[in-house]
């Protein structure tokens, strides 16, 4: 195991240290200064958006509206103890959402990184040990544990059996097997596992777009589906045109967003093109698809229905799936329980409302506009983090 923090400290020892230091009250003053240091720092990273946004997501303001949504008057709640984090190789800054939300509770907090850290930190977690050096937020400092490692039953195991949460952000295989770890009895559990996302696009409405309002929307769309290589959860990789100019809005649409791409010199890796060709021609073969469109940065395969394997088939780098209907309650009964977050333009929210009533599964979570997508909440996958993150005691 590497430890980032604390620094050259032995990790058992340590771990056993954390659990001396009492948990504290949520919402307290030196976890909200501590985010707001972090947030000041992060909003100036201007080479990486996706930190960017987390900086924003930390401010004063977002917080404050979290804090308004928990206290609800004439209850009594505390921290769980100690929340074990087990972030995502996908997406680097996960970790820290859930670790801020688990502050906010009031928790202690380990948290193992992504085991491609085992070479060294990069700038999110250079920025965040600098912070934690800082004697201002010693108290923060002492109540956590960084760390990563490979596949350690045994690390895993002693954490698990000290924590009071498990957060497992991670393939569906990872979860199985990290599940077969035993938890200690009064623990809690959240799990994140694959999760596959799309976009519903009203055909009229892109058609009735002027350029700056389709500039506009490309944008958004791009900043929801390229900021980790469309790898993300919750990035679209289907897109459902619903009404009745399905050809037309597809020409303005994927026109204006090859050229949005282009503008923003979007750097696709070889390895990526080509496992984005080999999945396009593997696709084709099936009788679902009726034709496929390959390009550089755009692959877009038509589909009469969504057979089960394209949703585990699906590689990212710009691989678009798309179906057509002119009447949305029909695509409801597409959806899956895998699939996690709609993104929407041109509907409004009672279309959305009967949309997500007639699903007739587990699938869907979140329904957002698009460029909103990867906007993080205190709700995710349909689980209240700091609900999960504290518990209720009841005095009569």
């Amino acid at each position: 195991m590497k430890l980032f923090w604390p620094i050259e400290k032995d990790w058992e020892s340590e771990l056993s240290t954390l659990g001396e230091y009492a948990p504290k009250r949520p919402f307290d003053e030196s976890v909200l200064a501590f985010m707001q240091a972090l947030s000041k720092r992060f909003v100036r990273m201007s080479q990486t958006p996706e930190i960017v946004a987390l900086g924003f997501w930390l401010r004063k303001a977002n917080v404050h509206k979290l804090q308004q949504a928990f206290e609800r008057e004439g209850r009594l709640v505390k921290a769980r103890g100690t929340v074990f984090h087990i972030a995502p190789s996908n997406v680097d800054t996960i970790f820290v959402y859930s670790w801020m939300l688990s502050l906010l509770a009031g928790n202690r907090n380990v948290i193992r990184v992504s085991s491609k850290e085992l070479v060294g930190m990069g700038l999110l977690l250079e920025t965040i040990v600098e912070e934690l050096q800082n004697p201002l937020f010693e108290s923060i400092a002492e109540r956590t544990m960084i760390c990563t490692y490979s596949h350690e039953e045994v690390a895993t195991a002693k954490i698990s059996d000290a924590c009071h949460t498990r957060v497992i952000w991670g393939g569906d295989e990872t979860i199985r097997a990290i599940r077969k770890v035993p938890l200690a009895p009064l623990a809690n559990e959240l799990v994140f596992p694959d999760r596959f996302s799309l976009a519903v696009l009203s055909s009229q409405s892109v058609v009735a777009l002027n350029e700056e309002e389709l500039n506009q929307l490309t944008d958004r769309f791009y900043n929801d589906v390229f900021w980790f290589d469309q790898m993300a959860c919750s990035s679209s990789r289907l897109v459902i045109w619903t009404g009745s100019s399905q050809e037309e809005a597809k020409v303005r649409f994927w026109s204006a967003f090859q050229k949005k791409i282009e503008d923003k010199r979007y750097e696709l890796v070889a390895a990526t093109q080509v496992l984005k060709y080999t999945t396009m021609l593997w696709m084709a073969a099936d009788n679902a698809v009726t034709s496929v469109s390959p390009s550089k940065y755009i692959s877009r395969v038509q589909l009469d229905e969504i057979p089960a394997f394209a949703r585990e088939r699906h590689c990212g780098g710009g691989l678009f799936y798309e179906y057509d209907t002119v009447d949305l309650l029909e695509a409801a009964a597409l959806l899956i329980d895998k699939d996690q977050t709609v993104s929407y333009f041109g509907l409004d929210l009672q279309e959305l409302r009967e949309f997500v009533d007639a699903i007739p599964t587990r699938g869907v979570d979140r329904v957002v506009p698009v460029g909103q997508a990867l906007d993080f909440s205190g709700v995710w996958d349909g689980q209240n983090f700091l609900t999960s993150f504290t518990r209720e005691v009841v005095i009569i």
